[in-house]
């Protein structure tokens, strides 16, 4: 992995901790959120990926995804509808966790190098003689 890499991986990790997939009320949630896509599982546990959904009175209308093709979908033929939304815990948790390591590694240079002896050129020493292999 190239150092260019690297931080756009944080960046993924960032976006991934910071959202979860879960049920919303479609009613609800579509108009106010605008979200690009939703899952919905309809009542005979079948499966079908909508993007662009809005609801039109009691109907959720979108595109399916994997073939592009419009669907109306009435409400009463809806299971669940889940979608991606913010997760303020788990954003907390992530920066909480990224503070303590960063705090970690700027003690561990801080304190690197100091105290010990100044003599000590990387040789072991029992009993204050250096060992025979040095």
């Amino acid at each position: 992995m190239t150092l260019k890499r690297i931080p756009l991986v944080g960046l993924l990790l960032v976006g991934a901790a910071c959202h979860v997939v879960r049920s919303v009320q479609p009613a609800q949630f579509i108009p106010t959120q605008k979200p690009p896509i939703v899952w919905v599982t309809y009542t005979d546990n079948s499966f079908v990926p909508v993007t662009g959904p809005t609801m039109v009175g009691d109907t959720l209308k979108g595109m399916w995804a994997s073939v592009q093709e419009p669907v109306a979908i009435p409400v009463g033929q809806i299971q669940t509808v889940q979608a991606k939304v913010s997760s303020p815990k788990r954003t907390a948790m992530l920066f909480t966790v990224l503070g303590l390591a960063a705090g970690g590694v700027v003690y561990t240079l801080a304190t690197a190098g100091s105290g010990g002896d100044p003599n000590f050129l990387g040789c072991p020493k029992v009993k204050g003689t250096p060992l025979p292999d040095c």
